[in-house]
């Protein structure tokens, strides 16, 4: 098993059936999905089941962001890649995993992520910023970034393919239980001369509803989270 996919659950019926409806559908096929979920009360693992996925539970007050990826990798069976994958961000094709995967060109490329554009239900807002018809022409213009240091957005968990070996070696930073954890562990090993490649082939359809002013203070949020701690210093894990 190459790869391993972790999806973080809690109560996301809405969208989950889809996010593995496309993933059931990719050409690339040498990965495992494990769900970890952390209290749902909705169909969220009614769903779940009825692919063919690794459901794994904690317990709602052990959650956190990182701590949830950990647990995930831990259990996971891959040998070279882990994909994490929010539960309501949709893959845009059916090669958006070989697309990825693909990018890991030579061992300094610690990670893959991609563009987002807003779900059918996202507000005219998301729909203005992220817009759909710049992800396809990106996507035909073959365009791929290549990151040497940190940035608003770059190495987003909502998407994003990580090497197995390099986590094994620095494990996501559970002190950033608020969020802060991609940009903390890939600020790591930007430090130590590698890079990341930004794939607008890797796109995923995320959004939350926002309109301008919760578009302003989320990116206000990313830019909080990404100063090294003590920011918000707290340990989550139980």
């Amino acid at each position: 098993m190459e790869t391993s996919i972790i999806i973080r659950t809690k109560n996301e019926e809405k969208w989950l059936g889809k996010v593995l409806e496309k993933l059931s559908e990719q050409t690339y096929k040498d990965f495992e999905i494990i769900i970890i979920d952390s209290g749902s009360t909705d169909k969220t693992l009614e769903i779940a089941k009825k692919f063919n996925t690794k459901i794994f539970q904690i317990k709602p007050e052990d959650f956190s962001y990182p701590y949830a990826i950990n647990y995930g990798c831990e259990r996971a069976q891959a040998t070279k890649y882990f994909v994490i994958l929010s539960a309501h961000s949709i893959p845009i094709s059916k090669t958006w995993l070989a697309d990825g995967v693909s990018d890991f060109i030579n061992d300094k490329v610690l990670g893959v992520y991609g563009m987002m554009q807003a779900l059918p239900d996202g507000s005219w807002a998301e729909k203005l910023f992220w817009n759909g018809f710049k992800v396809k022409i990106a996507c035909l213009l073959n365009y791929k970034r290549i990151d040497r240091k940190l940035g608003t957005g770059v190495m987003d968990f909502t998407h994003a393919i990580i090497r197995k070996n390099l986590w094994e070696q620095h494990k996501i930073d559970e002190a950033y239980g608020m969020g802060g954890e991609d940009q903390a562990w890939s600020g790591y090993w930007f430090k130590k001369g590698y890079i990341a490649i930004k794939d607008a082939k890797f796109t995923v359809m995320h959004s939350h509803g926002l309109g301008i002013k919760g578009l302003l203070d989320q990116n206000k949020h990313w830019s909080e989270i990404s100063k090294p701690l003590p920011y918000k210093k707290q340990e989550y894990r139980k």
